[in-house]
């Protein structure tokens, strides 16, 4: 019977000191990792950082060693897209580049429905022909910011086939029928 309260009193001390070690873990910030501890291939990549590394925040420090992963599993043509799209992003201003991060944070606070559909939107967008996307670009940008928050209301909580609708009519519409055709949508309920 002693045993067991030794066996039991034991158990129960271990597991004490166990929890203490797990929140004192969890409490600690992570360790910063040294750079020699990366691969060579991560190494290699992450070049331009390693004599700030050290002074890199863990959190940060692990995203970079995720990207050097993501960047040496991509196929050249892949990499050559990534390439372009950061010089893209380099090229910015950096009021741009305020704004795309900026709706970016509002796009993850989205529901998945939301997010879904604008998705969808995209996409649809993307699979018309360059000059119609540009002729499309040239009339949003022509309308005054109430028309476009009034339509941008409208058309993303529309569905595909009323989106196609919508964008047809405003394809043959002059700019007072584009005006009655925002008000008519306007007073439509989403699952008209």
């Amino acid at each position: 019977m002693t045993n067991r309260l030794r066996l039991r009193g034991s158990s129960w001390l271990f597991g004490m000191w166990l929890s203490f070690v797990v929140m004192l873990c969890c409490a600690l910030p992570l360790h910063a990792g040294d750079f020699k501890e990366l691969s060579t291939q991560q190494q290699r990549i992450l070049q331009p950082f390693a004599q700030e590394w050290d002074g890199i925040a863990p959190d940060k420090q692990e995203r970079l060693r995720k990207g050097a992963d993501r960047w040496l599993d991509m196929s050249p043509e892949q990499r050559t897209e990534a390439k372009e799209r950061l010089q893209k992003w380099r090229d910015l201003k950096p009021e741009q580049r305020q704004w795309i991060r900026e709706r970016f944070e509002q796009f993850q606070k989205l529901s998945p429905e939301q997010k879904h559909r604008l998705r969808a939107a995209r996409e649809q967008f993307r699979q018309f022909a360059p000059e119609k996307r540009k002729e499309l670009k040239q009339r949003w940008q022509s309308l005054d910011p109430e028309q476009k928050a009034r339509f941008k209301q409208r058309f993303f909580l529309a569905n595909p086939q009323q989106r196609a609708m919508l964008l047809e009519r405003w394809d043959r519409a002059t700019p007072e029928q584009r005006q009655r055709l925002l008000d008519r949508w306007e007073r439509r309920t989403p699952q008209e």
